[in-house]
Parts: C-alpha cells; structure tokens; sequence
C-alpha cells in the first residue's frame, strides 16, 4: 500500500487559476504534472498505483475555514464521488489570526477530520511565537495531526524564518504531546548540515516531498537514507512532482525493509488507520 501524506487539489472552479498564480509565483522554477482539479489528481493516483492521498488545504484568510471544512467533509462522505471517498484522507485548516480559533478547532473535531494544515509563511505567523503556542496546545488537546510546511519555500525566496527546524523544536519543547509532520524532509533546505536531526529528539515525523531538483543534494539523500524508518513517510507535493518519479527516488535510498513503514504503515498509524 502507498499513501501520499502531502497533496494538494483545489475546486475544479478555482484550480486553473491557483495553479497559474503558484506557477507565476516561482518564476518558472517549478511546473504541476497535474491541472490541480480533484479529479486529475484521483486519476494519477489511479495511474501510479497509489491507494490514498492526504490532502491539505491552507487557509490564508480566517473566513476559508467554513468551505475548506465543508469541502473536506464532503470528500469523506462521498458528496464528490466515490472514488475520492475512497482515496482521498481530507484535513482541514485554521488560520492562526481566526478570533474563533478554538471554537472552530472543536467543530472540526467534532466532524472527525483527523488532521490539520499550517503554512507560516501563507499565514503570516512563526512557529517558535510563544503567542502561537495555545493554538497548537489545543490542537494536541484534541488529538488532530498537524501537518506544516517547513523550511525554505521557493515561492518566499530569501525567507528562512518562521518554520526552521529551530523554530519547529521551540514549539514541540513547549507543547508536549503534538503529532506534527514537519514537511519537505523537516525544511532541510537552506539550512545548515544535519540541522533538520534536532527534530529526532522531540518526537516529530519528516515528509518525503522534496522538489526534485534538491533530489541529488548531500542533504536530502543523507536524510532520507538515514532517519529512523518510523519517523518518515512518502510524500510528493502533488501536484508538483509526479508520482512514480518520487517513489522511486525513495525506493532508491531505503532497503526494501524500510518500505512498508514509509510508505504507509506511519500514516496508518499516525491517523488510526485501519488499513496497513
């Protein structure tokens, strides 16, 4: 079984015109495999064999909060088709500004949407703010998985701030218990050597979804070659790296051994997952 833990997919009226903004936004450095709608996402999935797709939204703006959450409840009850029902594992989002933060964090648990989105940059806000903490203390509270961009993003060029791995280890020292996937192998990217191993010590889990021209790095192949099985799990980005590409770069770098815990056997059991 393969499940990716980091996708995106927007509304079929909105996706050509995000995928176009995000193109613009990185200057030509990355293009999508996919157009961004839901349904050419289920059909690469289809197409590489991948059985499910964590898909997470960010929401930019404190009033996204209601429609990425309506969006992700009808993904799981099958509103939008059978075969995202059965593929796609919804998360939903807050923004770290919503006044409403608590009451709308209980409302997503309510729902049983097992997992969370954060971008600091998009959101405006760092992981190590001590004011960010109560958010996260709650989100641990209620037992969602927390899954945050981390480290450079090619559309922030020149920003190292807000998610580094230090700023990721002030928070996790300060809220005990969080499940939180730091993605991009832990924001390895632009950063010093082996900065991203201080998350070995807090407990967190690093995705697999790196851009594949950081593929060949001495840092991304040390990472992904050598962090706890446990502790990793595959991820593409989607629609930014194609899906039998990524898995191969990870079957490369892990013995066959390792295969069944990246690829699906820590997300089952991150998101209680009957499945593995």
């Amino acid at each position: 079984m393969i499940i990716d833990f980091h996708s995106h997919n927007f509304p079929d009226a909105v996706a050509h015109r995000a995928i176009g903004n995000l193109s613009r936004a990185v200057d030509g450095k990355l293009w999508p495999v996919g157009d961004g709608t839901l349904e050419n996402h289920l059909d690469h999935l289809d197409s590489a064999g991948v059985d499910k797709a964590v898909m997470l939204p960010v929401a930019t703006k404190p009033s996204q909060y209601k429609v990425i959450l309506e969006t992700a409840i009808a993904v799981r009850d099958g509103e939008l088709g059978e075969r995202a029902k059965s593929k796609i594992i919804p998360f939903a989002a807050i923004h770290p500004k919503d006044p409403d933060w608590s009451k709308h964090l209980d409302e997503i648990a309510s729902h049983g949407i097992k997992g969370l989105k954060f971008h600091p940059y998009y959101q405006d806000f760092s992981l190590s703010d001590p004011a960010i903490w109560p958010i996260f203390r709650k989100v641990a509270e209620l037992d969602f998985v927390v899954e945050c961009h981390a480290g450079y993003d090619i559309g922030y060029p020149g920003r190292y701030d807000s998610c580094s791995p230090k700023d990721i280890v002030a928070l996790l020292k300060n809220v005990r218990g969080l499940k939180f996937v730091a993605a991009h192998l832990g924001g390895c990217s632009g950063f010093p050597s082996h900065a991203t191993d201080e998350l070995l010590e807090c407990g967190a889990y690093i995705d697999t979804s790196s851009l594949r021209f950081n593929w060949h790095r001495d840092e991304e192949m040390r990472l992904l070659s050598s962090w706890p099985k446990d502790r990793l799990l595959f991820a593409t980005d989607f629609p930014w790296e194609h899906y039998p590409e990524a898995i191969s770069w990870v079957r490369s770098l892990r013995p066959v051994e390792d295969h069944e815990a990246i690829f699906s056997g820590n997300a089952c059991r991150l998101l209680g997952l009957n499945l593995c």
